[in-house]
């Protein structure tokens, strides 16, 4: 998976003009290559989108960085979970106590496979 989309990245930037413009030619081949079929409109959507992406990582790229720790999150919180502590479950009555169907001991659904 990690190479198919580092291949798609490459293409997309080998087919970028010289200028680094996203053109609708980029967004047919991003589409061809990610097997989905686009009309016309949506390929002047994504067209514009990928140029505004585009556009934002250019402005991130200007920005001077050196010495700025990288972080997982842009508020510093501590870890906000509870402890995991073991506790008493429910009896097996006691969890299907409340559903509309069930068999002795397991929750009856409606089947979803053939």
């Amino acid at each position: 998976m990690k190479y198919t989309i580092q291949l798609q990245l490459h293409v997309l930037l080998l087919s970028m003009n010289s200028n680094g413009e996203i053109t609708s030619k980029t967004v047919k081949r991003i589409a061809e290559l990610s097997r989905l079929s686009l009309n016309e409109a949506d390929i002047d959507a994504f067209t514009h989108e990928f140029a505004t992406i585009v556009q934002a990582i250019d402005a991130i790229n200007t920005l001077e960085l050196d010495g700025v720790e990288p972080m997982s999150h842009v508020l510093d919180l501590p870890n906000v979970f509870r402890e995991d502590n073991p506790s008493e479950s429910l009896s097996v009555k006691q969890a299907l106590e409340n559903a509309p169907k069930k068999n002795e001991t397991f929750f009856k659904v409606p089947k979803v496979m053939e």
